[in-house]
């Protein structure tokens, strides 16, 4: 009888405990994974904004080697340059966070009206969904970010992905217009609220889309160009620069990503490219330029943006020997003879430094170990990482030195938009309210130069210790441009004077490894871009990147991956040889 009771007691105690639940259930929240019904909105955003500037560092680091801005690390071929799991942390950045972050705050902003917060998001969810197709080709899209709904979303073709982002910017125009909006974002890290700089932005990134079809849907591009250029509301000026500003703080670290690696009390960090410092420091100086007379333009004039964007730890080779820099006994510096294993390269391209005045990187493609260098590599400098000027102090580097890492991430500057319309012009044959290709290339390469020379000003940048003369001057802004002007000028054929915009584009594009990638594969430019040292047969240029393992190896529905180094793997915009880079 007792026994009865007992039991009788418990099972009333754990109907009444169980039905306690079911009423405190619905009052439950984990705070880690909040409902979109109680979401906010500018957290979701703040959330999207610091993964999208990270996505961009993502996919310039991943594709700045290729493009020679960056040092090619892997190697000697294509295909050893990176592995599928190299790209996870991109695809993972954007599937799973951008983009599932932005379809989950679109409805919820819109129901309360924060139409200037689902515009900016719609904005970075174009940009990001863009550039993966620009760097995997085929993705997917119609079928993705389904949750359970579906765990293996197949690839749409890239023309249909290409033709939803133009969709999606046009969605965030009308969005950002919409006089009905609640109030501004709490946070804008990128325009700091201002709705018109975002449509701006986004029509932008249209014409920057469109340039890419050019290619392939000439006459269609062709007319959407010449109405984004009539209209002419772009990033024309640096007030509308579309960039990420880091900080100086070490913990947490806000400093910008080059910084961090480079600037610490072991010496120096990663190599930079070779082939890019050249282009900087040598290609226009080190004998007769083409066109230009001596006269004119004294060869010893050098680009004025050198010594805000390379750092040099020492300006003389005389540490190097056989230990620390082995590549230095065959080079033309040392020895006539090119080692020879040294494939045939275009005139005065670098091997293993460049010059004579310290600018230690590497070759492309050179995949030799590392010596005991770290105190005499040239990093970064004060553009854009934030990190030192040089004025030819000849000092290592240390934590701390220089801006401390307040730097920039330049997603889009208005010189990108000047070479960007210039290119238009000379081979589109559109009409720009600027004028034609010639004073186009003039008007990207004054505003690359005002944005490098300006910056440490702009990020209140201060030693006392930097020699008066040791930051460009006028003379030597004035004659770099007349070089280039020049340059323009001699150059015979259309696709001469396009490789003279692309160079310059190039230069000016330092800090943005992604738009160097689009422009190589769209352009073939620049022509005299590095051929891999360390074999003649590095095989066929990488037009586009492995899937990721993270797709290929989870995903029944993904296609086959990719053989880079033994097939084109264009993405479906560059129809240019299967040789065209080499």
């Amino acid at each position: 009888m007792k026994y009865k009771k007992i039991v009788f007691g418990l099972l009333l105690v754990a109907t009444s405990f169980t039905a306690c639940n079911k009423e405190l259930d619905s009052l439950l929240t984990n705070p880690n994974y909040p409902s979109t019904a109680t979401a906010d909105v500018d957290l979701y955003l703040n959330k999207i904004q610091l993964d999208f500037n990270g996505f961009f560092n993502g996919a310039s680091g991943a594709a700045g080697p290729l493009a020679r801005i960056n040092y090619a690390w892997g190697g000697p071929f294509y295909r050893n340059g990176a592995s599928p799991a190299s790209y996870d942390g991109l695809w993972y950045t954007a599937y799973s966070s951008i983009f599932s972050n932005v379809d989950a705050m679109i409805p919820l902003a819109q129901s309360q009206k924060k139409f200037i917060q689902s515009g900016m998001a719609r904005v970075m969810k174009a940009y990001t969904l863009g550039t993966m197709v620009d760097l995997f080709g085929d993705v997917p899209y119609s079928e993705a970010v389904k949750g359970t709904d579906n765990t293996t979303p197949a690839v749409d073709g890239g023309a249909k992905v290409y033709a939803e982002v133009q969709k999606i910017l046009d969605s965030a125009i009308i969005d950002l217009n919409n006089t009905s909006a609640a109030s501004a974002p709490k946070v804008d890290l990128y325009y700091a609220g201002s709705k018109a700089k975002w449509i701006t932005l986004a029509k932008t990134l249209k014409l920057k889309f469109y340039m890419n079809t050019r290619l392939v849907d000439k006459a269609a591009s062709t007319a959407a160009i010449q109405a984004l250029l009539t209209e002419n509301n772009l990033i024309n000026s640096s007030a509308n620069d579309f960039q990420f500003q880091y900080g100086k703080s070490l913990s947490p670290d806000s400093r910008h990503p080059d910084y961090a690696g480079d600037y610490n009390n072991n010496g120096g960090g990663g190599y930079l490219s070779n082939y890019f410092m050249w282009k900087v420091a040598s290609e226009k100086y080190n004998g007769v330029v083409t066109g230009v007379t001596s006269t004119s333009v004294p060869a010893t004039t050098g680009d004025p943006r050198l010594r805000y964007y390379f750092y040099r730890q020492t300006t003389s080779y005389a540490w190097a020997d056989a230990s620390s820099c082995p590549c230095i006994l065959n080079s033309q510096y040392y020895n006539a003879t090119y080692p020879i294993w040294y494939p045939s390269v275009p005139d005065k391209t670098p091997f293993c430094v460049v010059g004579g005045k310290g600018y230690m990187g590497r070759d492309h493609g050179d995949n030799s170990g590392g010596p005991p260098d770290g105190a005499y590599k040239t990093q970064h400098g004060i553009y854009p990482a934030g990190g030192e000027f040089d004025y030819s102090q000849s000092k290592q580097l240390s934590l701390g030195l220089g801006a401390g890492g307040n730097g920039i991430s330049p997603i889009w500057l208005s010189s990108f938009t000047a070479f960007l319309k210039a290119e238009a012009v000379l081979t589109l044959g559109v009409t720009a309210k600027e004028g034609d290709a010639a004073t186009l290339l003039a008007s990207g390469v004054a505003q690359s130069i005002t944005k490098v020379v300006g910056f440490p000003t702009a990020i209140a940048y201060s030693n006392a210790s930097v020699p008066s003369g040791a930051y460009a001057n006028a003379t030597q802004i004035a004659n770099y441009k007349t070089l280039v002007d020049g340059l323009y000028s001699a150059a015979a054929t259309p696709a001469d004077k396009l490789d003279v915009i692309i160079s310059e584009y190039h230069i000016a594009l330092y800090g943005n490894g992604l738009e160097a990638y689009n422009n190589i594969r769209r352009t073939g430019s620049p022509k005299n871009a590095q051929l891999a040292v360390a074999t003649a047969t590095p095989g066929i240029f990488g037009y586009s990147f492995y899937y990721p393992s993270v797709f290929v190896d989870r995903n029944s529905n993904a296609p086959a991956q990719k053989a880079i180094g033994t097939a084109a793997n264009k993405v479906f915009w560059d129809n240019n040889p299967a040789n065209f880079i080499k």
